[in-house]
């Protein structure tokens, strides 16, 4: 157990190491007067290597910083064993499975001038609501949609730069994301 123990300690100490990179990262870039988007090339490495070796907050955040602001794009995709991939059931629609059929996309993301809204609802569904709001909760726009599927285009040009979060909502369940507006 000593040995488990030991690991746990080791792999807790280096997501902390991580985390207070990110920190620092934050902090001198406050302290010089320079944002995200001003990084030099070693810094944009550190990032880089935080992304792919932490597992916790800070390779999120590294993630998020090199997504956002210079060209990276990392996925998460489930490991499957054998043909897992190839096997398929039956699904039993419930509200589980109701939540889990909404799908809403935006692209681009982050926008300039525009942004498309593209949204699936469950079968049994096809009226619901997306509401914009900025990073206060104040509500900026609210769009209702009907149809099991359809796209909606929302001009971005006299939205201030910064980010907002969108919300689709239809009989009890939704799905939430986040919009950044880049100007």
């Amino acid at each position: 157990m000593l040995p488990e123990l030991y690991d746990m300690e080791g792999e807790d100490l280096t997501e902390h190491n991580y985390y207070m990179d990110i920190l620092n990262l934050h902090f001198n870039l406050q302290h010089q007067g320079r944002n995200i988007l001003e990084l030099d090339s070693t810094e944009v490495a550190n990032l880089v290597s935080i992304a792919e070796n932490s597992n916790g907050t800070a390779g999120t955040q590294a993630k998020n910083i090199l997504e956002y602001g210079y060209g990276y794009h990392y996925y998460i995709c489930p490991n499957l064993n054998g043909t897992d991939a190839y096997k398929s059931s039956s699904i039993n629609i419930d509200k589980p499975g109701k939540a889990n059929g909404i799908k809403i996309t935006v692209r681009p993301n982050p926008a300039r001038e525009w942004t498309t809204f593209n949204y699936q609802l469950p079968d049994e569904m096809s009226n619901g609501v997306i509401k914009i709001t900025d990073v206060y909760g104040k509500l900026i726009e609210t769009i209702a949609i009907s149809g099991n599927k359809g796209q909606w285009i929302w001009d971005t040009r006299n939205i201030k730069q910064g980010v907002y979060f969108y919300n689709l909502n239809t009989a009890g369940f939704s799905k939430t994301g986040k919009i950044i507006i880049n100007k």
